[in-house]
């Protein structure tokens, strides 16, 4: 089964149906419900899913969104070991190091992601929701 990382973006997508990027995040978490794809999430991504959601809606919803999310993805933790990457990473962004680099850690080969250009100091292949859905397909 193939494995992919998710940025906190994409999730948002599905969870808060953003347009007009709701149907390709669908599509993605469709197959981990039919479980033909793992998704794999930071531990971080939780906390921050759950403050722009609980924002955006309330923090009722947000819970209840976060229990249906818990059962398509897995979580990988996000320690001090990445945390000392990021911090001397090249990374502009603190937060997308630590995202990265909690995939490397977690041996993920790519990162899902609707800003790939965050991304530019990675050595995990990056992709759009929809490059990824054009090659799983």
């Amino acid at each position: 089964m193939r494995k992919v990382f998710l940025d906190s973006d994409v999730v948002l997508d599905f969870l808060t149906k953003r347009k007009p990027f709701v149907e390709e995040s669908m599509r993605i978490f469709e197959y981990s419900a039919r479980k033909e794809l793992d998704i794999y999430l930071s531990s971080l991504s939780i906390n921050n899913i759950h403050y722009i959601v609980s924002k955006l809606e309330s923090v009722k919803k947000s819970k209840n969104k976060i229990g249906v999310l818990m059962n398509l993805v897995k979580i990988l933790p996000v320690g001090k070991s990445t945390i000392e990457k990021s911090l001397l990473s090249d990374f502009k962004d603190f937060e997308d190091g630590l995202q990265n680099f909690c995939a490397e850690e977690g041996e993920m080969n790519l990162i899902i992601t609707r800003n790939i250009k965050d991304y530019t100091k990675s050595n995990l292949s990056i992709q759009t929701p929809k490059e990824f859905l054009a090659d799983f397909e």
